[in-house]
């Protein structure tokens, strides 16, 4: 360990002499003074300038406002009202669907019987899903109540098909 100590001593010693010796001052500074020879203010008053001023700056351009450049855009999206989905828990901004929206027969509305449905494109659980419809959702049936898939819309006009095991013509709740 004391060796390496005295190595990294001589090592840095030796730097110190290297650039005391040659590291002294600016060598282009030396240099320039070496080329140009010393004159009075006297003779430097009948030079000529040899930088030119700096041009001034062009004007900005006016400043045009974005608002009356680009037009107001406003986004319009096809179909029904965007409803919250059904197992969101918190507070609601729309008005949640009631059952005046359905028709007044009431032989032609039943009601969801399962906490949480599937609601599909076609009478098939390959079919695509529409949706979910949770317990106690009102829906009116389109065609026969006997099938063992239902024809059904709902209350945000959504139409497809529901197993008629989960419809029921009393309301759970």
């Amino acid at each position: 360990m004391f060796k390496l100590v005295i190595l990294v001593a001589i090592t840095l010693a030796g730097l110190y002499v290297f650039m005391e010796s040659y590291g002294a001052g600016n060598p282009r500074a030396a240099r320039q003074i070496e080329a140009e020879p010393e004159r009075s203010a006297a003779q430097d008053a009948g030079r000529q300038v040899l930088i030119a001023p700096a041009p001034a700056p062009e004007p900005l351009p006016e400043v045009i406002q974005a608002t009356s450049q680009t037009p107001e855009q406003v986004q319009t999206f096809p179909g029904p009202p965007l409803r919250r989905a059904p197992d969101h828990s918190g507070p609601s901004s729309a008005p949640a669907p009631a059952q005046a929206e359905l028709p007044a027969a009431t032989e032609d509305i039943m009601y969801v019987t399962g906490n949480r449905v599937n609601f599909r494109a076609g009478p098939s659980t390959n079919d695509r899903v529409i949706g979910a419809l949770v317990l106690g959702d009102p829906v009116e049936t389109l065609g026969p109540t006997d099938a063992s898939w239902i024809n059904i819309r709902d209350t945000g006009g959504r139409i497809g098909y529901m197993s008629a095991q989960f419809l029921s013509n009393t309301n759970p709740n």
